[in-house]
């Protein structure tokens, strides 16, 4: 299973939308920031697909996180800022801990991260749009088979 993870587009979505179809997902986990961004690449993708809001979405209404199983694997999807995540990951950590994932895709500091902590992977795919790191965007494609899970930070520039 191939998953697209995406966020902090603010709404700029047609050139995400384009290389995500180079890529031919199964599933969309869209981490925040323009909560209707998300809906509109899975809509546009024609996938299945989670979204949860940002700091910069301003409805109460729409889900700040989830929990979704893929294939036997438990993902957290947040935006972060909840977690404080532009100072360090420490909350965001503990939050995985508590809920038993094997992986967090976040947002929020337009800083593309892919770590392994213990038997956590931490997944920030950064921006598409709007790079806080070298000016160029990014996402995230994360292999799901039976072996584990294998993410990957992609350049969009890349492709």
């Amino acid at each position: 299973m191939i998953v697209a993870a995406v966020a902090d587009t603010h709404g700029k979505t047609e050139l995400i939308i384009k290389k995500l179809k180079l890529f031919n997902p199964d599933h969309v986990l869209f981490a925040g920031d323009y909560y209707g961004d998300g809906r509109k690449i899975i809509k546009e993708l024609n996938v299945p697909g989670n979204s949860v809001a940002g700091n910069c979405d301003n409805s109460n209404r729409m889900q700040q996180e989830e929990t979704i199983n893929l294939m036997g694997y438990r993902i957290f999807l947040v935006h972060g800022h909840q977690f404080g995540v532009k100072r360090d990951l420490n909350r965001l950590n503990y939050r995985a801990q508590e809920l038993a994932v094997d992986a967090v895709v976040f947002g929020h500091t337009h800083r593309p991260f892919c770590d392994k902590i213990g038997e956590l992977w931490l997944i920030n795919p950064g921006s598409p749009v709007h790079s806080r790191l070298s000016g160029q965007g990014s996402f995230a494609i994360i292999e799901i088979d039976n072996h584990g899970l294998k993410p990957s930070i992609i350049d969009i520039k890349g492709y």
